[in-house]
């Protein structure tokens, strides 16, 4: 397996408060939302009590199975919003902070992914690319109810009104999916900083242009920043 993750504070903003983690076959993406700087606080945050909660529970035993590793990423998001919830109720500076959450543990063969909010998980493969989560926010659900097109949802006035995000209450409701692996598979986890300036087809391009993870994640933070840049920009790359 061969990985590379990095972001950008793009070209409109004025911190980046985008945070992504990588460690032992497990790759994290948030992107914290918030004024005074607490959408950074929340997506740092978030990856700190998730991994808490994760590495523990690993100590306990073994991922044996699919339903072990369901558990452990689903009890592991709950963990991560109870603190971010907390923290933002202890500070009046941070009240209100959230972030998305999108982590992928890879086991053997298979790629378990656990979602929500507006960062993205694709998986490339045979030189097509299929978007594996659901964009939690109004044109994301407009979208899959036939009422807006692909290209309306980039210009629409409540494009960036979420409807599910980490932390900003006490209970949440993660996605969960898991994705079978084959040789040469790319898994693309970003931050709606990519897919918001390029198109699916655009990113499609780059990759088969760029197969090398490193060179492709790059090469898409460019491309993203010549488009505009609107946003932090984040992306991991894992090819199998």
């Amino acid at each position: 397996m061969d990985y590379y993750g990095a972001t950008d504070r793009g070209k409109t903003r004025e911190n980046n408060e985008d945070h992504f983690h990588i460690q032992d076959g497990l790759f994290i993406v948030a992107d914290g939302m918030g004024g005074h700087k607490a959408g950074e606080v929340a997506s740092r945050l978030s990856i700190e009590a998730f991994l808490r909660y994760f590495n523990t529970y690993a100590g306990k035993g073994p991922l044996s199975n699919n339903r072990s590793i369901k558990k452990k990423l689903l009890g592991s998001v709950l963990e991560a919003n109870k603190e971010v919830f907390r923290q933002s109720i202890a500070n009046t500076r941070y009240y209100g902070m959230g972030t998305t959450f999108t982590a992928c543990f890879i086991n053997r063969d298979t790629a378990h992914i656990v979602h929500i909010g507006d960062s993205r998980a694709y998986l490339y493969r045979d030189n097509d690319l299929k978007l594996l989560t659901s964009d939690h926010n109004f044109v994301g659900e407009m979208f899959r109810r036939g009422e807006i097109t692909y290209e309306e949802t980039f210009n629409h006035p409540k494009r960036n009104y979420l409807t599910n995000v980490l932390g900003v209450g006490g209970e949440v409701i993660p996605d969960y999916l898991s994705q079978k692996l084959s040789d040469r598979d790319m898994l693309l986890l970003c931050s709606d900083g990519l897919n918001s300036m390029l198109r699916d087809e655009q990113i499609l391009k780059l990759l088969k242009k760029y197969p090398d993870p490193e060179i492709a994640v790059n090469k898409l933070i460019e491309y993203a920043n010549k488009k505009g840049g609107r946003d932090n920009i984040t992306i991991i790359a894992i090819k199998s």
